[in-house]
């Protein structure tokens, strides 16, 4: 079985080091950043990170999940949250795949960008 992880890294970092290892760096603008993990016949998820500053001198990360779509039907596909790996101060989300291939789309503020 794959299992992707998602977590995010310092103020600008999030990605996925499960399988991957693809990450995307906001340069600290605490935009969204937001994967789109696709698995063809067996659906689609989105994936949200955003670093929240809950004080001058305090941050974590937040990991969100969402259909892509209004009208796709959200996959029945095993999640779960966990202290992250690297960063015990964030949660780390970990999502077993279905059979087959899967692609990773990534997007800052909804804008696509190149791994």
């Amino acid at each position: 079985m794959k299992t992707l992880r998602f977590e995010g890294y310092s103020d600008d970092t999030f990605g996925e080091y499960g399988l991957t290892g693809d990450d995307i760096d906001n340069c600290a603008s605490m935009n969204p950043i937001q994967c789109v993990v696709d698995c063809g016949e067996y659906g689609r998820l989105m994936i949200i990170g955003q670093y929240s500053q809950a004080s001058c001198a305090n941050g974590c990360w937040m990991v969100g999940v969402s259909k892509v779509e209004e009208y796709d039907d959200f996959p029945n596909w095993d999640m779960r949250l966990r202290e992250g790996v690297e960063t015990k101060y964030s949660p780390a989300l970990e999502i077993d795949l279905p059979p087959g291939d899967f692609n990773l789309t990534w997007y800052i503020n909804g804008n696509k960008v190149d791994t």
